[in-house]
């Protein structure tokens, strides 16, 4: 039998008449397995509590917002879930960047947990996208966006927008383009990503060197959840496709 358990604290409070304030002086705690065993009043009051807390969460994460033409997973060097996930991130920078975004570019493992098909639900996005890693802007010289892929190269690729083209051989870059133009050291470049990564994180070191960046403060998840619903509203699936924009020779 699967047990809840919960935490229960218990502080001594001493008042302090000088000056009118409190301060702890005591704290003290044990964790109360809530089931049939514990059938006091004060732990049917807590259970009844959570409970209330849990269905009302439970019917919001059921709620469908659209469907899915097939199963996404995550993976390098493509995935059908990484390749989504980076083409919707391009196309939210598209919509909010006076001249667009460049490239949509996305971690494999920010995402924890696969797509399935069929109906999608809030909490499906919630456990795909948990944590709450917010979209960041940046403006990237074209030098340091060769180290990007240079990066991209000795891990096996990772998440990126379909007009990117890389081709890897030997864990180097053999060629890599833009919409189909090849990278201008000179050039800024529109990124757009996750807050997590423009710190660098993730073999994603290049980014420190941006020319700037913008935290939008929206999570990924949310731009993600709008975006299914925005599809449905339109009557579409939600679907992908492997079109090796990542290739490893």
């Amino acid at each position: 039998m699967r047990l809840k358990t919960i935490w229960i604290a218990c502080m001594t409070v001493l008042f302090l008449s000088c000056n009118q304030q409190y301060r702890i002086t005591k704290m003290s705690g044990t964790i109360v397995e809530m089931n049939s065993a514990f059938d006091t009043q004060p732990h049917q009051q807590m259970e009844a509590l959570v409970q209330s807390y849990k269905t009302e969460l439970d019917q919001e994460m059921n709620v469908v917002i659209g469907r899915s033409a097939q199963f996404m997973d995550y993976k390098r060097p493509e995935s059908l879930l990484t390749n989504l996930t980076s083409d919707v991130m391009k196309s939210y920078g598209d919509e909010q960047l006076p001249d667009g975004a460049d490239i949509g570019v996305m971690n494999v493992h920010g995402h924890r947990a696969t797509l399935p098909a069929g109906d999608i639900t809030v909490g499906n996005l919630y456990e795909i996208y948990s944590f709450d890693n917010t979209i960041t802007f940046l403006e990237l010289k074209g030098n340091d966006l060769k180290k990007m892929f240079d990066a991209y190269a000795r891990i096996g690729g990772a998440g990126i927008s379909s007009n990117v083209k890389l081709i890897i051989d030997d864990k180097k870059v053999k060629s890599v383009t833009i919409d189909g133009k090849t990278i201008d050291k000179d050039k800024i470049y529109h990124i757009v990503t996750l807050d997590y990564l423009a710190e660098g994180n993730d073999n994603m070191s290049a980014f420190r060197d941006a020319v700037s960046s913008i935290n939008t403060g929206v999570t990924l998840r949310d731009v993600m959840i709008d975006w299914v619903k925005e599809q449905t509203r339109r009557g579409e699936e939600i679907d992908s496709q492997l079109d090796e924009r990542i290739v490893i020779r």
